[in-house]
């Protein structure tokens, strides 16, 4: 497997334990549950997404018979959707506690950072699936 592959399966397992720790305090400190948010986005998007990813880079272009498009695309997307999700998550936490405006800022770049790395992994995907036509 390469290394996008097992750093998108790692990352996605490290949310979940992350996701399922903060789901187990809503229920031992229910003042927690303010984080409900926070604890969607470690789960949907941490775990399933990240693991989606890792799957499909593994998968998809066997299913094709032809290489990925772009290891290298794919490590940057990789790396812009951990900074993203980390930070967005990180700032909605603090806004959760600390409401700043500023920090609706901040929850935008994170949060554009992350939907800019999906749309890298759906160019990387097309690119690997689709073949080009030859004129």
């Amino acid at each position: 497997m390469s290394k996008t592959t097992l750093g998108f399966i790692f990352s996605g397992v490290i949310y979940l334990l992350i996701g399922i720790t903060l789901g187990g305090l809503f229920f031992l400190k229910p003042e927690t549950r303010v984080l409900n948010t926070v604890h969607a986005h470690l789960n949907l998007v941490g775990f399933v997404a990240f693991l989606i990813f890792g799957i499909a880079y593994h998968i998809l272009p066997r299913f094709r018979g032809r290489p990925l498009h772009s290891e290298s695309l794919a490590w940057w997307q990789f790396w812009l959707a951990n900074i993203g999700l980390a930070g967005l998550l990180i700032s909605m936490t603090v806004s959760v506690y600390q409401p700043l405006d500023s920090l609706r800022y901040i929850q935008g770049a994170f949060g554009a950072l992350l939907v800019l790395s999906m749309y890298l992994f759906a160019y990387n995907m097309l690119r690997t699936l689709i073949p080009r036509v030859e004129t």
